[in-house]
C-alpha cells in the first residue's frame, strides 16, 4: 500500500512526548531534535527511522516534561566555604563588620547548590524508549496512509480520464485517416487525371498515412495506464508514477505532432492536463 510523504504522529508518556512530522522531499532525510538525555539513543533512533521510510523528510521531536523527571539537590560544601572566605575578606577590606548572610554567599557563586535529574541511567536508553518511538511511528504511518488514500483516489480518477481521452483519439484518428485519404486522392486525381494510375494513388496515400500512424502511441498509453493502476497499490509508488507520467507526456506530444487536427489537439491537451495532475499527486507519495 502506498504512503504519503506528509503526515504527523504523536505519542505521550509521563516523562516525554514524541512528535513525528513528514514533509515532501525528493530524497530521504531523517532529522532528529533531541534533548541531551536522548543522545545515547540517537544513532538507534536514526537507524530505525531511516530503515522505515522510503522517501521524504522526517523530523522527530522529543519534548521532556521536566516536572515529572526525578530530581535531586546536590551541594558543594567546599565551594561554599571558599566563597564565604572570599566575601569575608572583601568585607574586612571594606571595613564592614558582621556575619556574611548565607544567601549572599549562594548568590555570589554558581554551583554551590544545584538541582540535577535523578532518573535511573537507563530511563532514556534505546531499550526503554524504543516502544514509545514505535507507537509514535505507528500513529505517523496511519496519517500517511490516510493522506495517500486521497492521492491514490485522485490518480485513479485521472487514469480513467486518460483512458477515455485515448479512446476518443483513436476514434478521431480513424476519421482522420479516411478524410486524409480522400483529400489526397482528390488532389492527385486532379493532377494526373489523364493517366490510369488509380492503384498507385491508393498506395501513395497509404504510404503517406504511415507517417501519421499513432497506433503504437495509443497501445503504449493503454499499457502505461495498466501499469499505473498496479503501481498505486505498491509501497514505493511515487517515483514510478512520476516516470510513467513522463511517458504519458511523451506519447501525447508525439500524437499531437503527428495529427494535424483541432479535435485531436484538444483531446491531447486534456490528456496532458490529467497527466500533470498525476505527477502532482505522485510527488506527495513515497
Amino acid at each position: 500500500m502506498p504512503y504519503s510523504m506528509t503526515g504527523w504522529g504523536t505519542y505521550r508518556t509521563k516523562k516525554f512526548t514524541i512528535n513525528l512530522r513528514g514533509l515532501n522531499s525528493k530524497y530521504k532525510e531523517v532529522v532528529l531534535h533531541l534533548p541531551q538525555e536522548f543522545f545515547e539513543a540517537e544513532p538507534f533512533i536514526y537507524k530505525y527511522l531511516n530503515d522505515s521510510v522510503i522517501r521524504g523528510r522526517v523530523d522527530l521531536y522529543v519534548n521532556l516534561d521536566r516536572d515529572n523527571i526525578k530530581k535531586q539537590v546536590v551541594s558543594d560544601p567546599e565551594l561554599f566555604s571558599q566563597a564565604h572566605k572570599s566575601l569575608k575578606k572583601l568585607a574586612a577590606a571594606a571595613g564592614i563588620k558582621g556575619e556574611i548572610p548565607i544567601q549572599a554567599v549562594l548568590n555570589s557563586t554558581d554551583g554551590i547548590i544545584m538541582v540535577k535529574d535523578a532518573e535511573a541511567k537507563d530511563t532514556f536508553s534505546w531499550k526503554k524508549i524504543k516502544p514509545v518511538i514505535e507507537s509514535a511511528f505507528s500513529d505517523f504511518m496511519k496519517m500517511k496512509k490516510k493522506e495517500a488514500d486521497g492521492h491514490v483516489k485522485d490518480i485513479e480518477a485521472r487514469l480513467d480520464i486518460i483512458e477515455t481521452e485515448a479512446g476518443k483519439i483513436k476514434e478521431l484518428y480513424e476519421s482522420f485517416k479516411e478524410e486524409y485519404k480522400n483529400k489526397t486522392r482528390e488532389r492527385l486525381d486532379s493532377i494526373i487525371a489523364k493517366e490510369n494510375r488509380q492503384g498507385f494513388l491508393n498506395t501513395e496515400a497509404v504510404e503517406v498515412l504511415d507517417k501519421y500512424n499513432i497506433t503504437e502511441e495509443l497501445v503504449r498509453i493503454a499499457s502505461h495506464v495498466k501499469q499505473a493502476r498496479t503501481i498505486v497499490k505498491t509501497d514505493a509508488a511515487g517515483r514510478k508514477l512520476d516516470f510513467l507520467a513522463q511517458e504519458f507526456y511523451r506519447e501525447a506530444n508525439t500524437i499531437g505532432s503527428k495529427i494535424n487536427s483541432a479535435d485531436v489537439a484538444h483531446t491531447v491537451i486534456r490528456l496532458k492536463e490529467n497527466t500533470e495532475k498525476i505527477r502532482e499527486q505522485a510527488m506527495n507519495l513515497e
